[in-house]
């Protein structure tokens, strides 16, 4: 064979071999997001204020996210950051998040967030907050988003109370979260409109021990309320409350009740206890036409499957859902505008949801520059119920008398 047959069959075996490498490496790049990761930090309070259950949210809707192909190829990648529960570690915690590039935006479910709103126009990233509080994006800050309610989870109950119960007045107590600032001033103001009073206020630790809050509860009985608002985040205060006899009259409260570990601690003692909780909580009673129970059902399918059936559905867990696909909705909006995908064109683009674009467990998002918050109606989000025990489970229903179509706040 003289050499030029052979350099020619040699030229041919080259291009052959790097045509399948050519195809090796299309094929695994079709099996792989195209273009560098999306991360999303994630800020991690203490369980007492049930954390690690809003992380687990946005840790099955990262894996959903990422099982539909990702955000325009790119897969999203979740980062995690303790707080340690307090204001000075999530702001800590923002700040580490912010130091990594591939971070987008980060989420803070608990307290804290009134800390990390403070620091946002020196971190300048964009954060999302589902404290409870009103004060984290109103007034607007740049960089600040809630996607949680404020003071309806206090007024629900209290309409619920005054319009179907006809309580004329209300004694309360609350503790020290960022949410708990805000439940007198929300009492009393809903109070001047449907035409009730409050008693009494008292506030304690939420670590307060049955003994400890026996004084308060005694003020509270001692007014002659009609109902008591007992924040239910310290399950203590309902055993307090038990003992002295308070349950025959209404107990009113907000929905710490969904976390898996407040309601089980709570047990026997929250019997009885109305608040506005959100659809999911009673998804399996309400119409399957609401568009709000369609997502709640598809979420906690969703949620089994991550978990693998291992670990209870937990209620608070919807705000880390939602936090993450809001995000990955900017995310996506910036990069089909052919944008940079930066943290300012995040914000912008979630300054620009309109009704249709994301519908989230709390409804259809509508937001401007002069609106950072991430929630519908809270009609279309949230039902009053009412705790019962079943065989030693705690669980929860729609109230007596309560609207299915949606509570009024």
């Amino acid at each position: 064979m003289n050499a030029g047959i052979r350099s020619k069959r040699l030229f041919v075996s080259l291009a052959v071999l790097a045509l399948g490498a050519a195809l090796a490496a299309a094929t695994a790049t079709a099996g792989r997001s195209v273009g560098a990761p999306i991360g999303i930090g994630g800020l991690e309070g203490v369980a007492a204020q049930g954390g690690p259950d809003f992380m687990d949210g946005m840790r099955v809707a990262t894996a959903e996210i990422n099982k539909s192909g990702g955000i325009n190829g790119r897969r999203l990648t979740l980062k995690l950051f303790p707080t340690g529960g307090t204001p000075e570690g999530a702001a800590s915690a923002y700040r580490a998040a912010a130091g990594n590039k591939s971070i987008v935006g980060a989420f803070l479910g608990a307290g804290g967030a009134l800390a990390v709103r403070a620091l946002s126009p020196t971190v300048k990233m964009p954060f999302i907050a589902a404290s409870g509080n009103d004060a984290i994006d109103r007034p607007i800050a740049k960089y600040v988003f809630s996607n949680s309610a404020g003071y309806e989870y206090a007024t629900s109950s209290l309409v619920y109370a005054v319009k179907k119960l006809g309580v004329k007045s209300v004694a309360a107590i609350h503790y020290d979260t960022d949410f708990s600032s805000q439940i007198v001033s929300a009492l009393k103001n809903r109070c001047k409109t449907l035409g009730c009073t409050v008693t009494d206020v008292e506030s304690a630790s939420a670590g307060a021990s049955v003994d400890q809050l026996i004084p308060q509860l005694t003020k509270m009985k001692d007014s002659k309320a009609d109902a008591y608002y007992i924040e239910s985040l310290n399950p203590n205060a309902m055993a307090a409350a038990r003992q002295l006899g308070m349950f025959d009259k209404p107990v009113i409260a907000e929905q710490w009740l969904t976390v898996p570990g407040l309601a089980v601690a709570c047990a026997a003692n929250c019997v009885g206890v109305v608040f506005g909780a959100h659809k999911c909580v009673d998804r399996a009673v309400l119409p399957a036409s609401d568009p709000v129970v369609a997502i709640c059902k598809t979420y906690v399918a969703q949620w089994d499957a991550y978990f693998q059936n291992k670990k209870p559905y937990s209620q608070f867990s919807i705000y880390g859902r939602d936090a993450v696909y809001t995000f990955a909705a900017a995310a996506r909006k910036v990069l089909n505008a052919k944008k940079p995908l930066t943290r300012d064109n995040v914000v912008a683009a979630m300054e620009t949801f309109k009704k249709g674009d994301l519908a989230t467990t709390h409804g259809n998002i509508i937001t401007s520059p002069k609106n950072h918050r991430l929630t519908g109606t809270w009609t279309e989000a949230y039902v009053d119920s009412v705790v019962t025990v079943k065989n030693g489970v705690p669980s929860w229903a729609p109230a007596p008398k309560a609207d299915l179509a949606g509570a009024t706040p």
